[in-house]
């Protein structure tokens, strides 16, 4: 919940067996500072076997940046198409991933 009792924001994970990689989606609404349920997220994906969590970012959400960057998640892939089209147009997608100890 955020600071005046309305959703801060949340998670949703999807997870590919042949990459054994799961995504994370966020939508927030406020900035909530953390990764709405990382903590269990990250427990199941050990549990499936996962090596890593995996996120996309605009580029130009630096407080998100930084609070992944915090988290343990470093860049790995950028894509400069993915909001062609959208209302983000001009914003290029940074990928981001953490190991699953």
């Amino acid at each position: 919940m955020g600071a005046y009792g309305g959703l801060a924001g949340f998670a949703a994970v999807s997870y590919s067996p042949w990459n054994r990689r799961p995504t994370i989606e966020v939508a927030r609404t406020t900035g909530a500072g953390h990764l709405p349920g990382a903590d269990g997220t990250r427990r199941r994906t050990r549990e499936r076997g996962a090596g890593h969590i995996w996120l996309e970012v605009a580029s130009i959400n630096a407080p998100a940046n930084h609070s992944y960057r915090r988290m343990g998640f470093a860049f790995c892939g950028l894509d400069t198409a993915l909001y062609h089209g959208t209302e983000s147009e001009g914003e290029q997608a940074i990928y981001m991933s953490m190991p699953c100890p």
